[in-house]
């Protein structure tokens, strides 16, 4: 009865598909260890189809992925912030120089103004 079981364990295993046991085992090796496998696995009344372990990594992959582009976004957002901050206070520095300059020309056109009239 026990060799019956071992050879219906060796003849499930040799049915699967190598990708499907690669995929569950999570590493490529020569067929006959992965049959071993899951002919043990088959023998040991153990769950027979495991979660694919491929499966979890890309789905963590995947969310990390979709963060990062978010997080993209936001600097993204934050960067044309600030950029427009920029020229705004570079437009304003302008500005302050333009007054300054006005200011200047104004005060030594007084300044001539009362040296003229000093002189009379």
């Amino acid at each position: 009865m026990q060799a019956q079981d071992e050879v219906i364990g060796v003849l499930k295993a040799e049915k699967i598909d190598l990708a499907l046991l690669e995929a569950q085992y999570g590493f490529v090796t020569p067929k006959k260890v992965l049959e071993a496998l899951q002919r043990d696995a088959i023998q040991t009344k153990a769950e027979q189809w495991q979660e694919d372990i491929y499966e979890k990594p890309m789905g963590e992959l995947d969310k990390v992925v979709e963060k990062q582009k978010e997080v993209h976004r936001r600097m993204l957002e934050q960067f044309l912030m600030v950029e427009k901050a920029h020229r705004q206070t570079l437009y304003e520095l302008e500005e302050e120089k333009r007054k300054h300059s006005k200011y200047m020309e104004k005060s030594d056109e007084f300044t001539n103004l009362l040296e003229q009239e000093c002189e009379r």
